[in-house]
């Protein structure tokens, strides 16, 4: 009897060993073909991101905006003092210019007239680190209506001519050619000729800022460095200028406000 029992146990173990290994095996067969699954949805997605970034043409940079403006405000208007329809105060002129208010926008511009430089009415000190910002509105049907508009800095503040020929440096803003600026300097023996959509800006503000650090100048339109390099030449920065185009035409203005010089704190 014990005999019997003793063998039906030892057969029982025998099949229990086989069943166990066998679902060991199933169990473990499974897990390694998930696993592969796994693996194999891994490398096939790399490939597919791959494929994706591929089609995707040019790497696409982002556009690093590296104006810092002065922290302290040394002379700022918005010409919301200046009466309307007269020349404001601050500022002379070889010709005329006007404080209008532009509904659509909002605020009082000053709107200048055609082959006219603007300088300030009283001398600023400049120190060697300083930021200009102003806004600039062309108020036509289309910006080729005007030729160019310049504004940099001179070595005096006479208003004799129309842009004084002691230039120090300019941007040049070429409406007429719907995307041509140009950055010199007299006294660097600079010039420098690039691209920038212009065509955009009939009726649109465009922000100018002007940040220097002593010689090094950057000029930014909007959001668009256009200029960063040595502009001044050991000379010092005194008498800010605007000039309007030599040429509006169909009765296109060009128009600014919104003008402030900040210097940085010690």
């Amino acid at each position: 009897m014990k005999t019997k029992a003793y063998f039906f146990l030892t057969v029982f173990f025998m099949i229990s060993n086989v069943l166990q290994a066998q679902l060991f095996d199933k169990i473990k067969n499974k897990i390694e073909d998930k696993a592969s699954e796994v693996v194999e949805e891994g490398l096939n997605s790399g490939k597919k991101d791959r494929k994706q970034k591929s089609k995707s043409g040019r790497i696409q940079l982002e556009n690093t905006i590296n104006f810092y403006p002065g922290d302290s405000i040394i002379y700022a208007s918005n010409f919301s003092r200046g009466e309307v329809g007269s020349m404001p105060g601050d500022w002379k002129t070889t010709g005329s210019g006007s404080v209008v208010p532009v509904n659509q926008i909002g605020g009082n511009w000053l709107k200048m007239s055609e082959r006219t430089t603007y300088k300030l009415n009283h001398s600023i000190y400049y120190p060697d680190d300083f930021t200009i910002e102003f806004d600039l509105l062309v108020a036509a049907d289309k910006v080729d209506d005007l030729s160019s508009l310049y504004f940099g800095f001179t070595k005096d503040n006479s208003l004799t001519r129309w842009i004084s020929s002691n230039t120090i440096w300019s941007a040049q803003l070429q409406y007429m050619n719907n995307n041509d600026i140009v950055v010199s300097s007299s006294s660097a023996d600079i010039y420098q000729a690039s691209n920038f959509d212009l065509e955009t800006y009939a009726n649109q503000v465009m922000h100018v800022a002007i940040e220097v650090h002593k010689d090094q100048v950057k000029i930014f339109l909007d959001d668009d460095k256009i200029a960063d390099t040595k502009l001044f030449n050991g000379e010092k920065a005194k008498h800010f200028f605007i000039s309007s185009p030599l040429r509006q035409e169909h009765k296109a203005s060009t128009l600014f406000s919104n003008f402030n010089i900040r210097v940085y704190k010690d």
